[in-house]
């Protein structure tokens, strides 16, 4: 498969107008990029990944794994332009006053949809045969899922991307204290130890951070915890036995967690801003920026997801820790340079000691294996 390239971008000029305008032209590449990365998914991604993935290049380029790149690729591109999207569509509708609970329920419902039409689709994904009591013990993934994304999007509107991200990669405090504390899965003393160093570097990273609120932070927190609940709940939940069988694939679970999922954030919606749904359906209609980039964010989010859980499931647990790392490395700087956010000195050190914090907590284990064999 191949992937179009990314387009140029330009730093965001501080008027307005051409800002609205940078966003429109912007989210219509994305729009179209999403589509062209769908339909190689919808071609490629299917049941023959896991052959291709394991297949290794030939030729000049010798023993490069070319469909594993590739799909690594598409993965960070898509979660760079579903920050982007994802942030100008919150920003035309009024940043955290505005409608951060309905663009986060309506990105999940545009996944469902287009899992929904995988399903229908001729020769594009086979239906998964699970039971009424398969979908019950999906429900607390599913609202995980739901309540993490939703806090997500709720620091992203609040504060800037990039210190939103930084503080989301601290997701191995909160699951190495719900693992020791909670699931009675004891944590090891060196992944202990590195604790601190993650937590040291999102505080450094806060204290420069020029768009910094009190509220993206504890969100961006409440979305770690949510994460960190659900990476658990997914693991005692594929320990049902015949349950991977009956899903199908990789696609089905993520496609079944996000209907789901959409359908628990409805309430929250309802009841945090249904008495003003009625305009943001006129936003909707008649503010491009908003509708283009809310349909791009949620295309990406989904696209961008299922790549992930489809790729690292093919590869050991190093190169996930080198690829999360680089993923969110790409994207703070990438996103903060487009969305012209701040780049402090020192927020980049906290940046590079969280996140390499974060990446030493995740191979410490195996490396000192390694040693100690």
């Amino acid at each position: 498969p191949t992937s179009s390239a990314p387009p140029a971008f330009t730093p965001p000029s501080h008027n307005r107008a051409l800002h609205a305008n940078h966003g429109v032209d912007m989210s219509k590449t994305a729009l179209r990029s999403a589509a062209s990365a769908s339909a190689m998914e919808l071609n490629a991604v299917e049941d023959s990944s896991a052959t291709a993935l394991r297949s290794r290049g030939g030729g000049a380029l010798g023993g490069l794994d070319i469909p594993l790149l590739t799909y690594f690729a598409l993965w960070y591109l898509g979660n760079y332009y579903y920050n982007i999207t994802n942030k100008l569509a919150l920003k035309a509708t009024g940043g955290a006053a505005g409608f951060p609970m309905t663009i986060s329920a309506l990105q999940l419902g545009i996944g469902s949809l287009y899992g929904l039409f995988l399903w229908l689709a001729p020769d594009a994904r086979e239906k998964p045969s699970i039971t009424l009591d398969d979908v019950i013990k999906m429900l607390p993934v599913a609202f995980c899922y739901a309540g993490a994304h939703s806090a997500s999007v709720f620091s992203f509107s609040a504060g800037s991307v990039s210190f939103g991200q930084i503080v989301k990669a601290a997701e191995p405090a909160f699951a190495a204290v719900l693992s020791q504390f909670v699931y009675n899965k004891p944590v090891s003393k060196a992944k202990w130890l590195c604790l601190p160093v993650i937590i040291g570097g999102v505080i450094l990273a806060s204290v420069k951070e020029l768009d910094f609120a009190v509220s993206a932070l504890i969100s961006a927190c409440i979305a770690n915890l949510f994460a960190a609940f659900k990476g658990n709940e997914n693991k005692k939940l594929m320990e049902t036995e015949g349950l991977k069988d009956r899903m199908g694939s990789v696609g089905n679970q993520f496609a079944l967690t996000t209907i789901l999922g959409f359908l628990m954030s409805i309430p929250l919606v309802l009841w945090r801003e249904g008495s003003k749904l009625g305009q943001f359906v006129e936003m909707f209609k008649t503010n491009p920026v908003i509708s283009t980039n809310l349909i791009a964010s949620g295309l990406w989010f989904y696209g961008y997801n299922e790549l992930a859980t489809m790729t690292l499931k093919k590869t050991g647990a190093v190169t996930q820790s080198v690829a999360n790392t680089a993923k969110r490395v790409i994207v703070i700087v990438g996103v903060a340079i487009v969305l012209g956010e701040s780049l402090d000195p020192m927020k980049l050190l906290g940046c590079a000691i969280g996140i390499g914090g974060v990446f030493v907590y995740s191979i410490i284990d195996q490396l000192l294996a390694k040693k100690n064999a």
